[in-house]
């Protein structure tokens, strides 16, 4: 398990040697940020998450043998985007929030200055960001959690949440909201979700 904070079980690649790097923020069990560096060898990708517990399973998948699903080109990472690592400080070319939950939700929905710096910390000159978040959370019932959050509209997007993202250093390119079967082949793959759920679909590049 390649972890920068927390339990440490081998050496990460060079962060900033790669010739594409990707950080999958809020990694969950990390297995979408393994997807995508199985499918991309090429590609340096790092989950980030801040229960390295959840993460384990992957990583122990992504130690074996390439022949049997093993990876060289994965870096897990136990720590928050609030207190990000400076290791990790301008490595990504792409920074992805797909499908957030609790204090990272709210930090992205919100536009909260540690939440959308921190993304911005991890970011290249010119790197992307990628947020999806399924709406249908604010549908009935809705979580405890969700209650006090606005929706991710249109009218709230670019009228509030834009101007947050630009304070941190994102200059929002386009938002879309999509049902899964109309999403690009690629956030399909990356999502994995019901083909019935709608996403707002917010991508931004450094400013």
């Amino acid at each position: 398990m390649r972890v920068l904070r927390g339990k440490a079980l081998g050496p990460a690649p060079p962060l900033h040697a790669a010739g594409h790097t990707v950080v999958d923020v809020g990694a969950g069990d990390a297995r979408t940020a393994y997807r995508l560096a199985r499918a991309n060898p090429d590609w340096l990708v790092v989950g980030l998450d801040p229960a390295w517990q959840r993460m384990v399973p992957t990583a122990v998948r992504a130690a074996r043998k390439p022949a049997k699903g093993g990876v060289d080109n994965l870096v897990l990472v136990c720590a928050s985007i609030e207190d990000v690592p400076p290791e990790l400080h301008g490595v990504a070319d792409e920074v992805l929030v797909l499908l957030p939950w609790g204090r990272l939700l709210r930090g992205v929905v919100l536009g909260e200055p540690d939440v959308c710096g921190g993304l911005r910390a991890v970011a290249k000159a010119g790197a992307t960001l990628d947020v999806a978040v399924g709406t249908s959370i604010w549908r009935d019932p809705v979580p405890l959690e969700v209650r006090d959050l606005p929706e991710l509209a249109a009218p709230y997007v670019h009228d509030v949440l834009a101007g947050r993202l630009a304070a941190a250093g994102w200059h929002l390119t386009g938002a879309e909201w999509l049902p899964a079967a109309e999403l690009r082949s690629s956030w399909a793959r990356r999502l994995g979700s019901a083909p019935t759920e709608v996403f707002a679909c917010l991508r931004a590049r450094t400013c």
